[in-house]
């Protein structure tokens, strides 16, 4: 679109006519003090503490299974692959 083709266009007049969208402020003022407060907050409650894991399985055990899970997945999307192609 050239500058004349803006000028000219009946959808972007008709959209520059439209009046903005301006928020109650004291609505604003609410929301952003709901919002601090959530930010703010600690991601765990006292009463609820994270859930406890064993070192073994963070540390080596849930790596291994993840990656077990991706060769297999990534096998099956290249014997797909190859049999689409005929191979």
């Amino acid at each position: 679109m050239t500058t004349d083709d803006i000028r000219t266009d009946p959808v972007i007049r008709a959209l520059a006519a439209l009046p903005t969208h301006e928020p109650d402020r004291l609505h604003a003022v609410r929301v952003r003090a709901r919002c601090h407060k959530a930010l703010g907050s600690p991601r765990w409650p006292a009463r609820l503490a994270p859930p406890e894991t064993g070192a073994f399985w963070s540390s080596a055990l849930e790596p291994a299974v993840v990656g077990v899970i991706s060769v297999v997945l990534l096998s099956d999307v290249v014997r797909r692959a190859l049999q689409i192609f005929g191979f």
